[in-house]
């Protein structure tokens, strides 16, 4: 990983899964939205203009449906479950769109006496347009902003800003009509309708729903051309979609991302993540700093430290998953909330699915975060000996910052207070020592113990040569990975054995593996 290089498109289907979670829609909704949104874009003989923004609309529609949610969920409780509801709606139905909104209010004010909750839906009602409207139009807006730091065109902007518009005028934020509609924001609305409207009613029944809606809120040709299609358009899109496939259809020519542009597109990943609460805005960012620091002072090898920066970024991915009205309450999770909570770990491991062997090692480490030495972590509650030293590191970020933040249930620790309690969980056996005096160190805090010195004094190139003869390459092939002549890769050999007081290459990955530096299921090509 010296060269960093990663398309695009990998960090976008990321932001698909993210806001797919957010949105309560089913799996790889937008991946499979952008599939179809290619066969009609085919089938309608659209420019390659259109095309290209079409591709990335489908990936980014909702890319900025965390904005303000603290505020939808105020209104309207769950709002997943709202999400949920509106999925495949006609939006210009007024009658139905109330509908919707009076059933999420009931849900809301589910333990209020029948008198009560009739009073309380009747006042919801009369602000629900007022409270959702400036919300959609924030999701506009973040939309762009996250498109623009991803390196997307000025014209891409364009189409992020329209993605409530509609062809008959009745959308938001601007109620554009006709043409004013940008192509590709037609195109995908009617594909992620589809969508939703063939896994809940239907091939069949969608084609009929579809060619009703012409003139509605999409153009009447486009839905005439799906309605007639409907079935070549749809085939095979019930499986899952894979990485490949998205890929494969990303206009030509594609675009990869350096190492400093990667950096970017995480910090906008994290700011997507962070900003559906007030008291997590920032969060991941400053998880990810604290991380990247403790693993420079704990000298681990440049690839480890570059994964935890990023581990940090996206570690919070999978709480997308559970609604904001759960992390906002002022009191104790019930048994099933906290269970869905504890399983945000591992929705983050899939998130990172999109990058492929790219992501293993992040993805390693988000489905750690939370998991602690002794075994009281979670959601897979292993112990030290499946935790490597980054992530014993992203632990001990993750739990020092959060504790430095204010919660609904809790107010927020001093970095004093919070080194203290982290400090206390080290005593208690469940945060590594040495990562956590790593990270405090790095934060500021006087440290209490002696300078850390890193696994067996090896330095990061020795922990590097020290991974691949344990994964069973040869010094002439550790060479050739890292770049170094066979002689020198032999000298660092030579060296890692003599600091950890082995003298053969089983002795040296039995060390490895005991000190995390290896994964099961890691190869030769990985290491």
């Amino acid at each position: 990983m010296t060269n960093v290089s990663i398309r695009r498109a990998d960090f976008m289907m990321v932001l698909a899964y993210a806001s797919d979670l957010a949105t309560g829609h089913s799996r790889d909704f937008a991946l499979k939205s952008c599939v179809l949104a290619m066969r009609i874009a085919d089938r309608a003989g659209v420019s390659e203009q259109v095309r290209r923004n079409a591709y990335h609309q489908s990936m980014l529609r909702y890319v900025g449906c965390n904005a303000d949610t603290d505020l939808l969920s105020a209104t309207f409780g769950d709002e997943i479950a709202l999400r949920q509801d509106l999925v495949g709606l006609d939006m210009g139905n007024r009658a139905e769109l109330g509908r919707v909104f009076v059933q999420a209010f009931k849900r809301f004010y589910y333990d209020l006496q029948p008198d009560a909750q009739a009073k309380a839906v009747e006042a919801a009602m009369s602000q629900a347009l007022a409270v959702a409207r400036p919300v959609l139009i924030a999701h506009c807006e973040v939309a762009q902003r996250i498109g623009e730091r991803l390196g997307l065109s000025g014209e891409m902007g364009r189409n992020l800003g329209q993605i409530y518009e509609r062809w008959d005028g009745k959308g938001l934020p601007r109620g554009l009509s006709g043409e004013e509609v940008l192509p590709a924001v037609q195109l995908i609305t009617l594909a992620q309708d589809v969508i939703a409207l063939s896994d809940a009613v239907g091939i069949v029944e969608m084609a009929e729903t579809v060619a009703s809606r012409g003139d509605g809120p999409y153009a009447a040709h486009l839905a005439r051309l799906v309605a007639a299609n409907a079935a070549v358009l749809m085939e095979g899109i019930g499986v899952t979609v894979d990485r490949e496939t998205i890929l494969a259809l990303e206009p030509d020519p594609p675009v990869s991302l350096d190492e400093a542009d990667c950096d970017e597109a995480f910090l906008a990943i994290a700011d997507m993540i962070d900003m559906r609460m007030p008291f997590t805005q920032g969060h991941s960012r400053m998880v990810a700093e604290l991380a990247e620091g403790a693993g420079r002072q704990m000298g681990l090898p440049a690839a480890d430290v570059r994964a935890l920066r990023w581990a940090g970024c996206i570690h919070d991915i999978g709480e997308l998953v559970v609604p904001v009205a759960t992390w906002m309450r002022n009191g104790p999770l019930s048994v099933r909330e906290r269970d869905a909570a504890q399983l945000h770990a591992y929705y983050g491991e899939r998130a990172l699915a999109s990058f492929g062997r790219e992501g293993e090692a992040m993805a390693s480490l988000v489905l750690r975060h939370h998991e602690r030495l002794d075994g009281s972590g979670y959601h897979r509650k292993v112990g030290g000996s499946d935790l490597s030293p980054a992530a014993r590191i992203l632990a001990a970020a993750e739990a020092f910052q959060t504790s430095r933040e204010e919660r609904p249930h809790r107010r927020a620790l001093s970095s004093d207070a919070a080194a203290t309690q982290l400090r206390a969980a080290v005593r208690e056996g469940s945060i590594c020592p040495d990562a956590a005096e790593a990270v405090l160190s790095f934060a500021g805090q006087r440290s209490r113990r002696a300078p850390h010195r890193p696994l067996a004094g090896m330095t990061p190139r020795e922990i590097e040569v020290l991974r691949l003869i344990a994964a069973g390459l040869t010094a002439k092939e550790a060479g050739r990975n890292l770049d170094i002549s066979p002689k020198t890769a032999d000298h660092h050999i030579q060296n890692v054995y003599a600091k950890i007081g082995v003298t053969t290459r089983a002795a040296a990955a039995l060390y490895a593996v005991e000190h995390g530096l290896v994964r099961p299921g890691e190869t030769k090509s990985s290491a």
